[in-house]
C-alpha cells in the first residue's frame, strides 16, 4: 500500500517506496493516492533499496494546473500530458531507459523468459511481438526475465533479471482480455499502451538469474504461418549487434561478448500469425531440449 509522505508545503504526496536495480535508487510519488498505488504495483518487482538522500532518484508524477499530469525527474519537469492519467505510460519509459542506462551489461533488446533454469531470449526490434510473446509464455507457466531489454553480465553471461512492467500496444490487448488493467484512474492510464506488473499474469512471475540457451527471433505478419527455423549462429550474432543497446559505444566488447554466448546456444526464427501456435512452438522446443 502507498504510504503517505507529508511535505512541508501542506501537499500531502503518496509513496511507492524506495526501490532499486543495480546502483540505481528511485522513489516515486504521486499527490494522487490510487496513482501511487497503481504505479508501486507496476514497480513491486525492483525490490526496496537503502539510500541516502542524494543517492534516491525521485519520480513525482504530479496533477497540472490544466487538468493533465506532469512528470518531475529529480526536479526536473521530464513530461508532461493534458490526457488525465497518460503520464504514467512517459513515466515507465523514462525510468526503464534510465535504469538501462545505469547498469553496466551486455544489454539486447530483447524480451526473455524461463522454464526450469533454461533462459530463452526474443531478440527484437519495435513491432515484432517480442512482449506478446513473452506475455504468453508467461501466461503458460514460463519465468518474466524482461519483455524489453535481456541483459547479460559481461563476465559471467548470466542474465541480470530486469522484470520492468510489461508494455502492451492496442494490438494485442484481445489476446489477453483477462489483463485489462481495472485501476480506479481516468481512462488515459490505459489509453494507447496497457502497462502490467509481471504479478498480474502470475504472483510468482518474475525469474531470477540464469543462462540464454536458445535466441528466437520473432517476427508477428498477420496472416503468416507460424513456424520455427533454425538458423545459423553467425546469422544469429549478426541479428544480435543489430539488436544491442549501445553496441557502436563499445563494438569489440560487444562483439566479443556476443560470440561467446551464441558459442552453445541454439537459435532459431520465429515466424507468428498466431500467439497460441506460438507459444505451443516455444514450449515444445525447451520440452524436447531438456
Amino acid at each position: 500500500m502507498a504510504e503517505p509522505n507529508h511535505e512541508p508545503a501542506a501537499r500531502t504526496l503518496f509513496t511507492t517506496g524506495t526501490r532499486g536495480f543495480g546502483d540505481y535508487v528511485f522513489e516515486i510519488t504521486s499527490d494522487d493516492e490510487s496513482t501511487a498505488r497503481y504505479v508501486q504495483q507496476l514497480v513491486a518487482a525492483f525490490g526496496l533499496a537503502d539510500g541516502d538522500d542524494r543517492s534516491i532518484h525521485r519520480f513525482e508524477v504530479l496533477n497540472g494546473e490544466d487538468g493533465g499530469d506532469r512528470l518531475v525527474v529529480d526536479g526536473e519537469e521530464i513530461s508532461g500530458d493534458p490526457v488525465p492519467g497518460r503520464i504514467v505510460h512517459a513515466l515507465v519509459h523514462i525510468l526503464t531507459r534510465r535504469l538501462l542506462d545505469s547498469c553496466d551489461a551486455l544489454g539486447l533488446h530483447a524480451g526473455g523468459v524461463t522454464s526450469n533454469g533454461v533462459g530463452l531470449a526474443f531478440p527484437a526490434h519495435m513491432e515484432s511481438g517480442k512482449s506478446t510473446l513473452t506475455t504468453g509464455l508467461v501466461r503458460a507457466g514460463f519465468g518474466y526475465l524482461s519483455d524489453e531489454a535481456v541483459l547479460l553480465d559481461w563476465e559471467t553471461l548470466m542474465v541480470i533479471p530486469f522484470p520492468k512492467p510489461i508494455s502492451l500496444d492496442p494490438g494485442s490487448w484481445h489476446l489477453f482480455p483477462e489483463l485489462e488493467p481495472q485501476a480506479p484512474l481516468p481512462s488515459g492510464y490505459k489509453e494507447n499502451e496497457w502497462q502490467l506488473p509481471p504479478s498480474a499474469i502470475r504472483r510468482d512471475a518474475v525469474a531470477g538469474s540464469c543462462r540464454i540457451e536458445y535466441f528466437v527471433f520473432p517476427k508477428y505478419a498477420d496472416g503468416a504461418e507460424t513456424r520455427l527455423t533454425p538458423i545459423r549462429r553467425a546469422e544469429a550474432t549478426i541479428e544480435l549487434a543489430k539488436n544491442t543497446f549501445r553496441f557502436n559505444e563499445r563494438p569489440r566488447r560487444s562483439l566479443d561478448a556476443l560470440a561467446a554466448v551464441v558459442h552453445d546456444v541454439d537459435c532459431f526464427q520465429l515466424s507468428i500469425g498466431d500467439l497460441e501456435t506460438a507459444v505451443a512452438l516455444v514450449t515444445e522446443l525447451v520440452e524436447v531440449g531438456r
